[in-house]
């Protein structure tokens, strides 16, 4: 028999190890150096991504630089997503060959070319798509806010790259970076869209906009990907829209200001398929982690800058709810008009992807701060049994 002693200390132990088990961070995980050091590169050597010796020289560099982060990133999602990510276009592009063959064996092309392509056939399995169930959307915009497929409202940091979605038929990551020098917020600045082969509908196909460079192409210069995808250019450098007709899916990547908002709307069944269990990363399934989310009650309280002025300017473009908030927000925040553009633009697309035009607001306070007030709350009821079970002792 255990003595009474040796249980309460046992009780204190576990009561400690859940405390300091809460405070876990990856705050030393330096991975967001290898994403900016891979971006910086990819900006100023103007490296095309695709099956080239340039580009997949890069890309090892990128995968040794993420495997050198491995010890002090274990357990961060970042960096498993980034991880995931490299793999992925390595793989995707066939590195392993290209750098084999060494310079001057490049394969595929790099922009350019079958800019008027002529449609594919049209085939029977890839029109006409009725799903069975409902739709979901998932937005990301401004600085960011974000809207999963569950209709969760959050504001996050997630600064670097993260994967927004990935599913049997396509995946998204997004690149977000600093609005200013020093400043804490941050805004979207790439987005790379894969549209993957699935049948006679659609081929592998890559598509990646950037702030002044939103093509109404795929990287290869073709408009379709197969009879079931294609991408239709709404407002020439401005706002473009990826179709996968044969499973009834939208995506709309638009710019606004200086940055890019991203929206997507698709079957509730395909929404979350590949996205079980606990390692999934997608924003759009999972939301931001804990530590990306931001407090945004307490920093709206904080600020002093013109509140009056913001709300007003954000009730001038007829913006409500989660929206409203975001558009505030990120006025006060940033002090950049465009970003309520982009809150409007953010509404106008989730308003078009919802069956009745609209949802309830949740407040974003609760939202971002729910996960850690319940993890709090069983704390302070462990810490309190054992209390409770030590005066017992204490007066038996």
């Amino acid at each position: 028999m255990v003595p009474a002693n040796a249980r309460y200390r046992l009780l204190l132990l576990l009561a400690i190890v859940c405390c300091c088990s809460t405070q876990v961070s990856g705050a030393d995980c330096k991975v967001q150096l290898c994403s900016r050091q891979y971006a910086r590169a990819v900006d100023e050597d103007r490296i095309a991504q695709g099956p080239n010796y340039r580009y997949c020289q890069l890309l090892h560099a990128y995968a040794e630089c993420v495997r050198a982060t491995a010890r002090s990133c274990r357990g961060d999602l970042s960096y498993h997503s980034v991880q995931s990510l490299v793999g992925q276009w390595t793989r995707m592009y066939d590195c392993g060959k290209v750098l084999e063959k060494g310079p001057g064996h490049n394969s595929g092309t790099q922009g350019g070319g079958h800019r008027f392509q002529k449609p594919p056939r049209q085939h029977q399995e890839c029109n006409g798509y009725r799903p069975a169930g409902s739709f979901s959307h998932c937005a990301l915009f401004g600085d960011p806010h974000l809207r999963t497929f569950y209709d969760e409202l959050q504001t996050c940091s997630v600064p670097g790259a993260w994967p927004l979605l990935d599913n049997p038929h396509v995946a998204v990551q997004v690149t977000n970076d600093p609005v200013g020098k020093g400043s804490q917020a941050t805004a979207i600045t790439k987005i790379t869209v894969i549209i993957r082969q699935h049948g006679p509908c659609a081929q592998e196909k890559t598509y990646e906009a950037q702030p002044d460079s939103l093509p109404g192409v795929f990287a290869d210069g073709s408009k379709w990907s197969g009879p079931g995808v294609r991408i239709r250019e709404e407002v020439p450098g401005k706002h473009i829209e990826i179709h996968l007709r044969y499973v009834a899916t939208r995506i709309v990547i638009r710019q606004s200001g200086k940055y890019l908002t991203f929206a997507a709307k698709m079957p509730s069944a395909i929404a979350t398929q590949g996205a079980q269990g606990d390692a999934t990363l997608e924003l759009c399934v999972r939301g931001c982690p804990r530590r990306e989310r931001i407090d945004f009650e307490r920093i709206l309280d904080s600020k002093s800058g013109p509140k009056n002025e913001a709300i007003a300017a954000c009730k001038a473009l007829n913006i409500t709810d989660f929206y409203f908030d975001a558009c505030v927000f990120d006025l006060l925040t940033t002090g950049d008009d465009s970003f309520s553009a982009a809150a409007r633009d953010a509404m106008i697309d989730g308003g078009q992807s919802l069956v009745n035009g609209s949802f309830s607001a949740v407040p974003r306070g609760l939202e971002s701060g729910g996960s850690e007030r319940a993890t709090n709350s069983v704390l302070v009821l462990i810490v309190g049994l054992l209390m409770l079970l030590m005066r017992c002792h204490v007066f038996r």
